[in-house]
């Protein structure tokens, strides 16, 4: 066996035993084939210091992620990975749509647009920049909003691409900030990594995948902003000082009462549906813990700083204290989908 065999069959080590077991020896013969060169000399050379290219690896990767985040038809463990990516993800770019939407209202009461609630404190103004094509730069963030919606009506394409347009530009403004005087803060990072991550988990949703559930799923965006934005917005129009949560702590304080939601409803059930929820919330309340953890930093120069790190393990220890047995509920269940 060459050396060039053998760092493919490394490559092909990403894919499911099943699949490779039925599929391996076909993979590797077309493979040799293609780097066949038809001359003696370099394809020696190859077969002892050739590798599989970029694109090679990434087509086994793709290949990969289809098999194991399964859709209609696939083994059920597959599927209920599938299922649980889609779920999380679909929750997750309805976070950035429902905070889209209450940054469209935050931005009419700035400018005061919104005659029946009190006028912001001055620290609270908002002022956009005079050229047109920066004020489209500031505003790239609500793309969120027609992204989830284009998302649940299947469009899964359309969703990545008005996604992109939201995640490009504060990617773009981050880098330059860093690269100046500011000091650096690991919130903002993170957020930017979650929208990256979300952006690639789109193509979860695949031809062979169900359709999103239209009607709950666009429910839950008018039911989201009533529940989270909305009493946020009105203690801030009210008390302008008042600092309830940064975005991590909420995002703690909503994700754990998910979870506990989720536990109260039938968690416990070992249905496909409900292991592949369990599954999903185990996820996102293992994103949200990371970033929690990691931008504990932030608070190191802040004048409450012990207050805040104070604040901020007791997130995290909500999170983990109903997190902690929904994993464990979402591995019993997907053990019991192993095929017997």
């Amino acid at each position: 066996m060459s050396r060039l065999e053998e760092r493919y069959l490394r490559v092909l080590r990403l894919l499911p035993a099943a699949y490779r077991q039925e599929w391996e020896d076909e993979m590797v013969a077309a493979f040799l084939e293609s780097m066949n060169t038809g001359d003696p000399e370099t394809d020696e050379y190859l077969a002892d210091h050739g590798r599989p290219s970029l694109s090679e690896v990434a087509s086994v990767l793709s290949l990969a992620l289809r098999l194991r985040l399964g859709g209609v038809g696939a083994e059920p463990r597959a599927y209920a990975w599938g299922q649980a990516v889609r779920l999380a993800t679909l929750m997750g770019v309805l976070a950035n749509a429902v905070l889209a939407t209450a940054g469209i209202a935050v931005m009419l009461w700035q400018a005061g647009r919104i005659a029946w609630l009190p006028a912001p404190a001055p620290e609270l103004m908002l002022t956009l920049p005079e050229q047109s094509w920066s004020t489209a730069w500031h505003l790239a963030g609500y793309a969120w909003l027609p992204a989830y919606l284009a998302l649940v009506l299947g469009h899964r394409r359309v969703a990545q691409a008005v996604a992109l347009i939201a995640v490009v530009p504060p990617v773009i403004t981050g880098v330059i900030a860093a690269a100046g005087d500011s000091p650096l803060t690991v919130a903002p990072w993170a957020m930017r990594v979650t929208d990256i991550v979300l952006l690639l988990a789109m193509s979860a949703f695949r031809s062979d995948t169900p359709a999103v559930p239209r009607r709950p799923w666009l429910l839950a965006l008018p039911v989201g902003i009533l529940l989270v934005p909305v009493p946020l917005f009105i203690a801030q129009a009210t008390t302008p000082a008042l600092q309830l949560l940064d975005w991590p702590g909420l995002a703690c304080a909503v994700v754990a009462a998910a979870l506990a939601v989720h536990l109260a409803g039938g968690a416990i059930r070992r249905t496909p549906r409900a292991v592949s929820w369990s599954l999903a919330f185990s996820l996102l309340a293992t994103a949200t813990l990371v970033t929690r953890i990691a931008t504990l930093i932030d608070y190191r120069n802040q004048v409450q700083h012990a207050t805040l790190t104070t604040i901020g393990a007791i997130e995290v220890i909500a999170v983990a204290a109903v997190g902690v047995p929904v994993a464990v509920l979402a591995a019993r269940g997907l053990r019991a989908t192993n095929p017997q």
